[in-house]
């Protein structure tokens, strides 16, 4: 009977019946004490025990509504009424589900049950209420936390694409108000090694020295890449200009150490340093 229910509740695929039978004898699972509650459960898919769900908490509410009509003394009806009642009867049952649901702000898409749908004969305590208000709280705490996480991730990879197109991409994530950043091109001081750097038996002495300038001659032209770059304070670009300088000079003495080499072995000096880099001169 419908005075000894205790709760109608569902759990992801399981349905559950809470009713008070004073023949049997129980261990309660809220008070951990003697009680006379019996659960009936069930089993089906999601949606099926939800639509079970909701078709019992309807039921349970029609009893509750007759019964409480029954308690009160009629009363006349004016024509405004009667024409409510007419309105609510032709309203869609779908509609009057999506209404009873709205109601119900604790249900979750995979649980629910007789004390959180608004029932007039349901009594749960208010520190269930607030354990299932902190529990809701914790999770959306961690969500934002996550969600701040993924955002400063995408900050990043944002601005490293920037870096290197000049551009800050229309994905960067900005606050209400907020500005997208400056943000410089990096230039392009990348550079590739000959195939033909190892050393060989002809004169490995000399080998290495050639091997010795071909990198410095990269670095040669890396530094004037980073001295020329436009909008740099006046510190950055003379720091840049003289570091620009320092390897020029290095480069003209490994050079200077490949003639005095040559010259030794009965060979030609070369001037490769000034073939290679004949503006030496920074704009």
């Amino acid at each position: 009977q419908w005075k000894q229910l205790e709760n109608l509740y569902f759990r992801e695929k399981k349905f559950a019946v809470e009713v008070h039978d004073p023949r049997r004898i129980s261990v309660s699972r809220r008070t951990f004490g003697q009680s006379g509650l019996v659960v009936q459960t069930w089993y089906a898919n999601t949606s099926l025990i939800k639509s079970i769900w909701v078709m019992a908490i309807s039921q349970h509410q029609f009893y509750l509504d007759r019964k409480q009509s029954k308690a009160k003394i009629p009363s006349a009806r004016s024509l405004d009424d009667i024409a409510m009642d007419l309105t609510e009867m032709g309203t869609p049952k779908v509609s009057k589900l999506v209404t009873l649901e709205a109601k119900n702000q604790l249900i979750m898409a995979s649980n629910g049950s007789l004390i959180s749908s608004g029932s007039q004969d349901s009594e749960v305590s208010e520190e269930q209420k607030k354990e299932k208000i902190m529990e809701l709280k914790k999770k959306e705490k961690l969500l934002q936390e996550k969600l701040l996480q993924k955002v400063e991730e995408l900050k990043k990879i944002c601005l490293r694409e920037a870096e290197l197109t000049g551009k800050m991409p229309k994905e960067y994530p900005l606050a209400a108000g907020e500005e997208p950043p400056q943000v410089r091109r990096r230039v392009g001081t990348a550079f590739k090694l000959d195939d033909n750097l190892l050393p060989s038996e002809e004169d490995p002495t000399l080998q290495d020295l050639e091997s010795n300038f071909i990198i410095h001659q990269k670095l040669v032209e890396a530094a004037k890449k980073l001295a020329s770059e436009p909008d740099l304070c006046k510190n950055v670009k003379k720091k840049r200009k003289q570091e620009y300088a320092d390897a020029v000079k290095k480069l003209q003495e490994i050079e200077n150490s490949i003639n005095e080499y040559r010259i030794k072995s009965g060979k030609k000096p070369t001037q490769k340093s000034t073939l290679t880099l004949p503006g030496e001169r920074i704009p």
